[in-house]
């Protein structure tokens, strides 16, 4: 019984509900936004600001999280988040438009904690096992996000209990979470030294002048702004070859959980080597072979084959750059700040995205020049992996 509920399985335990919490609330919002538009009167700007706002939360506020940590320790602050994350989903179910706003900007918030954080925690906590629980963590996030945009619908609709009850569902997930993390408060916290236990030196310079620092963080936002704009469009795109909404709906399910092999693989895989160039590349070829698909795409087949490599690749290049942290840095204490930045830059790169395909396809009428973005973007992928998967070590 002692080995089962060790200190370490407990916080593995805290870390896979925390996970659960950083993509439900906001891959739930999709399916129901039209309930959501209907009931408060919003129009297509405001609905699709409510997506976009999490995003700019993540972006704005993530630089800040491993400040905050260092004062508080990553125990509390990490606590501080999920009440941030409790509040703001109640705050979006049960109040006006405003408060729909406020809500999902208080939630944004809470979730930025949890993405700074989770990746400092696995170096800290877990130095010579980053590959395995990088895996567990992004694997855990990614089904709980394609289980919200499941539920939703459901819950909202299926059930009867409207989209206010069925996004608030999401709050007691919360409170299970928070009485799991609750003995991370109890334990003296180490944010302040390496996994050996000696004290993380003091720099003097800032980690945003560190060139290895901008190639995990480019990497991150490149990656990030192809996934949400394919979140965001990937229905219309398909629609709009022809296709009926249920294949479409079908499709961006298939999108979000075929790639959950990948997402726990390839952290382990990554952590076995110093070098991860190679499976970098091949990761974002497997990407880029499904968006050229996508372009070419006017049959179900071809489509069909598209979405499994888009999949594929989406499902191993987030949990490569999520690795990407851990590994690139010799401590937690420049893992926190790696992660804030890679996180806010990249997470800025995913709020641009679906603005700017939607931009496009408003002003052409067609989505071949949205797509041809999003393949040049992939060719970035290519470039920023090479970069970044190189056996050194942020300096700053």
């Amino acid at each position: 019984m002692k080995k089962i509920f060790s200190p370490r399985v407990v916080l593995v335990i805290g870390i896979i509900f925390i996970a659960f919490n950083l993509r439900a609330p906001i891959t739930g919002v999709g399916p129901i936004i039209d309930l959501i538009k209907e009931d408060l009167g919003l129009n297509n700007v405001q609905a699709g600001f409510i997506t976009t706002l999490p995003l700019l939360a993540f972006a704005l506020f993530s630089p800040f999280v491993s400040k905050i940590s260092k004062r508080f320790g990553s125990g509390y602050t990490m606590l501080f988040g999920l009440i941030f994350i409790f509040v703001g989903e109640l705050v979006r179910s049960y109040t006006n438009s405003s408060g729909l706003f406020v809500g999902t900007a208080l939630m944004g918030l809470g979730i930025a904690i949890g993405n700074v954080l989770i990746p400092s925690i696995i170096k800290q906590k877990f130095s010579t096992h980053v590959g395995r629980l990088t895996s567990i963590y992004t694997t855990s996030m990614c089904v709980f996000a394609a289980v919200g945009a499941g539920l939703s619908v459901p819950m909202a609709s299926g059930y009867g209990f409207g989209w206010r009850h069925g996004l608030a569902l999401w709050a007691i997930l919360v409170v299970f979470t928070i009485i799991v993390w609750l003995p991370q408060l109890k334990k003296a916290d180490a944010d302040r030294t390496n996994s050996n236990g000696a004290s993380a030196p003091p720099s003097e310079k800032s980690i945003w002048t560190s060139p290895m620092a901008w190639w995990v963080t480019l990497f991150m936002g490149i990656q990030s702004l192809l996934f949400y704009s394919l979140v965001a469009w990937l229905p219309s795109i398909i629609m709009a070859r022809g296709m009926e909404s249920s294949f479409a709906g079908t499709m961006a399910l298939t999108f979000q959980l075929v790639g959950l092999p990948a997402t726990l693989v390839i952290p382990i895989i990554a952590d076995k080597f110093k070098n991860q160039r190679l499976i970098g590349t091949v990761k974002a070829t497997i990407y880029l072979v499904g968006m050229l698909l996508l372009f070419y795409a006017t049959t179900k087949p071809v489509l069909i084959c598209s979405i499994i490599l888009l999949s594929i690749g989406q499902g191993g290049s987030i949990s490569l750059a999520i690795a990407f942290i851990s590994l690139r840095t010799p401590h937690a204490r420049l893992a926190a700040e790696l992660s804030g930045m890679a996180q806010s830059a990249g997470y800025l790169f995913a709020a641009i995205g679906p603005i700017l395909l939607g931009v496009v396809y408003e002003v052409t009428g067609s989505w071949d020049i949205p797509i041809l973005i999003l393949v040049a973007s992939n060719i970035l992928l290519f470039f920023f992996v090479l970069k970044a998967g190189r056996d050194r070590l942020v300096q700053p």
